[in-house]
């Protein structure tokens, strides 16, 4: 079986690698620009004669999945959840947030695209058909990232949140808990974009390992342990939760996925290294 081709060794210059990178991420911006713009506009129901886009939607929408319309306290009582209503100012912010989100989930297959674009050049012929499948797997890992944020992780770190409000509640507010609107849709926006980006690093990681830009022996025992450690931290740093359900939650959601893709990336790039090794041997020799 003939020998697979290696990359060309042709090398372009720091300046030229500097230069294609600025292209690439002044096309990615261009790209969320346009992206967080289209998607806020989007009709989304409509109020009455008006028209309603989906940025001034979307907060409701998050808020009506995450917070329950009543729920039982870990003071064993039942409390009705009223909403406190936001200022203009903070209607403002909450939109700049769903702005954000939205173009980062309409600009990710442009931002994979480009990213698999510069460095497609230093790919083995046979391995440019499975680095196509990264950007199907970049854009498949942001949006999971953002759905488990919004379906899952918010929904679970509010109502624990919620559980140990009570002793918080003004007595005069009897068996109602009021909850400001603001507060929970801007948390569960920052959630989502911060599962969305962190998502990616798993898949980030794999690339830089297995196709030799990372030396995998970096990520051995002492480095899993930090990672993990780090994961835990940063769990804690995103959840608001005082119970540490979220910092565990959040944590090991972030650490298993960077698990699987450093050992399956460092199997990949071992094997990488020995074929290139092989390649040189042979040319040696001949």
């Amino acid at each position: 079986m003939a020998a697979a081709t290696p990359p060309s060794d042709k090398e372009a210059s720091l300046w030229e690698h500097i230069e294609e990178l600025i292209i690439r991420l002044r096309r990615i911006v261009i790209a969320f620009i346009m992206a967080a713009v289209i998607l806020s506009l989007i009709p989304a129901g409509s109020g009455g004669m008006l028209y309603v886009p989906l940025i001034t939607k979307l907060p409701a929408l998050i808020f009506a999945h995450t917070v329950p319309k009543q729920i039982k306290a870990l003071d064993g009582h039942v409390y009705n959840i009223t909403i406190l209503p936001s200022t203009e100012f903070e209607s403002i912010q909450i939109m700049m947030q769903a702005v954000l989100l939205l173009g980062a989930i309409g600009s990710a297959p442009i931002a994979a695209r480009e990213i698999w674009a510069y460095i497609e050049p230093a790919l083995y012929p046979h391995e440019k058909a499975f680095a196509k499948k990264f950007i199907v797997l970049f854009v498949l890992s942001f949006l999971f990232g953002v759905f488990f944020a919004i379906y899952i992780a918010a929904p679970l770190i509010v109502t624990m949140m919620l559980k140990l409000y009570p002793p918080l509640v003004p007595a005069d507010y009897g068996f109602i808990m009021a909850v400001r609107i603001s507060s929970i849709v801007g948390f569960v926006l920052k959630l989502a974009l911060a599962f969305g980006l962190l998502f990616e690093l798993p898949v980030m990681l794999y690339m830089l390992l297995a196709y030799g830009i990372v030396d995998p022996e970096m990520f051995g025992k002492d480095a899993m342990k930090y990672i993990f450690l780090g994961s835990m931290i940063l769990g804690a740093i995103i959840s608001p939760d005082p119970s540490g359900l979220g910092m565990l939650l959040i944590g090991f959601s972030l650490y298993l996925p960077m698990h699987i893709a450093i050992t399956l990336g460092k199997k990949r790039g071992l094997e990488r290294r020995a074929l290139r090794e092989a390649e040189a041997v042979a040319r040696y020799s001949s």
